[in-house]
């Protein structure tokens, strides 16, 4: 989180673990192999990281005398065709052992039924008291865990070698004025378009979980979004508001990637385009953008990127820029498996350094929410600059939105109110009016709020 739910989710590249069965091995028969099947997103890199967790996971159960043995499957590269699909599947009761979940169906998946409750599992596993808090409130829904989640901190990627050519100042913005600010000068002494930030619905999840809740978070109260102590989420409000004014000055000003937003798949000409020829000056997203995006492997290589790209955080209303530590998309089991144990082997596996540290020379897409995981894979550690050890560091210090039922409807209706203020069909007024409408409609009234 979003495409990058993957990423984001697959924040996965490093997470919670568990030594394997130790002692005697003892023979496993071929009509004794248990076979836990698995679903992600069919992306190269995340398909290359796959298959190394699934071998070293199947190589570990035959030593260890287990039965299990996985068997990677991958869905739609999209996210809003992978959604479909898993939905589909969970419904008609065809869904993988393991599924990897974006984070913003997470919660509808739980509501559903779709996922099994793992909560005394964990509880039972060693690397528990390991995870991050921050993360397992994430993935905790009324005190039960239905998966279990890689890691990523949210920030804004900048071309810093661009604005320091320019003579601007690389200071990090502490409100969205300075950034405005900042904006203008860009475009005045660049010709980059300032500001790639995720909008409209061509870009999927990516809109709510790569851009707007962190904009949102930067003017709103702890609860003035969702309200976990009442169930609602809020649909109009002044820090909503503001957040959306966000976009339509940046639109209105020529500062917004407009015309890549409205295109589809908009992360190309972006991410992949513009941000990588110093076209475009920020781009907002999550850690995997390392390497995903612009490391070797990417889909838009940069060269000397640790000289030419830098993050700033998130600006906020009171001048307290932050960042926003993200639970990737779960890795859940489906409530109709009937391997669960076995489900639950492989995500200690592949959550833990023994299991996925190989893994991560593949692609390394978030920190983990372990503390002790760099303790058994020095790769961890050294890795892309450091940065994922980095972003490890500031896990505990960063903001979140603690979610609940609705939060993929609540995305699609922001995916649809910034689409209508960026293309300047409507004020950011009009668009929350509308926006507010329509989730009294597909949350119901029982499920929203106005402040």
């Amino acid at each position: 989180m979003s495409r990058r739910d993957f990423m984001r989710l697959s924040a996965i590249a490093a997470t919670g673990g568990a030594a394997l069965v130790q002692g005697l091995s003892l023979p496993v028969f071929a009509q004794d192999i248990i076979e836990i099947t698995l679903m992600s997103p069919g992306r190269d890199l995340g398909i290359e990281y796959d298959q190394v967790v699934v071998d070293t996971f199947n190589a570990n159960m035959e030593a260890a005398g287990m039965p299990y043995r996985a068997v990677a499957n991958h869905g739609p590269a999209t996210d809003n065709d992978y959604v479909v699909k898993i939905n589909l599947d969970a419904a008609s009761g065809q869904s993988a052992d393991v599924t990897s979940v974006n984070y913003a169906a997470y919660q509808d998946m739980v509501a559903a039924g779709y996922l099994a409750d793992i909560t005394e599992l964990v509880n039972g596993w060693d690397q528990w008291a390991n995870y991050a808090d921050v993360i397992k409130d994430q993935i905790t829904v009324d005190g039960k865990v239905y998966g279990l989640s890689g890691a990523t901190t949210f920030t804004m990627f900048y071309r810093k070698d661009v604005l320091e050519a320019a003579g601007i100042s690389i200071e990090q913005p502490k409100t969205w004025e300075d950034f405005f600010a900042r904006s203008e000068e860009i475009a005045a002494k660049t010709g980059a378009i300032p500001a790639g930030i995720p909008a409209a619905r061509a870009w999927g999840g990516g809109t709510w979980e790569e851009g707007f809740r962190h904009v949102w978070l930067g003017y709103a109260n702890s609860n003035e979004i969702y309200d976990p102590a009442d169930g609602k989420w809020v649909v109009k409000s002044d820090g909503l508001l503001k957040a959306l004014q966000v976009y339509e000055t940046l639109a209105k000003n020529n500062w917004l990637t407009v015309e890549a937003l409205l295109s589809p798949n908009p992360w190309e000409p972006i991410k992949y385009q513009g941000f990588v020829q110093g076209t475009v000056a920020v781009a907002t997203g999550g850690d995997w953008q390392w390497e995903f995006d612009w490391g070797p492997k990417g889909a838009g290589p940069i060269d000397d990127i640790f000289n030419k790209v830098d993050r700033w955080l998130f600006p906020s209303a009171i001048g307290e820029p932050f960042p926003y530590s993200a639970a990737g998309g779960p890795s859940a089991i489906s409530a109709t498996s009937q391997n669960i144990e076995g489900a639950f082997e492989f995500l200690k596996s592949s959550f833990s350094p023994e299991g996925s540290c190989a893994a991560l020379e593949v692609y390394f897409g978030g920190p983990s929410p372990l503390s002790n995981y760099g303790d058994s894979c020095e790769f961890y550690n050294t890795a892309i600059d450091g940065k994922m050890a980095e972003a490890a560091a500031t896990l505990a210090t960063g903001r979140y939105l603690k979610s609940g039922p609705g939060e993929s409807r609540i995305a699609e209706g922001i995916a649809l109110a910034t689409e209508n203020i960026i293309s300047l069909t409507q004020t950011s007024e009009q668009a929350m009016e509308e926006f507010a409408a329509s989730m009294r409609d597909l949350i119901g009234e029982e499920g929203v709020k106005e402040l």
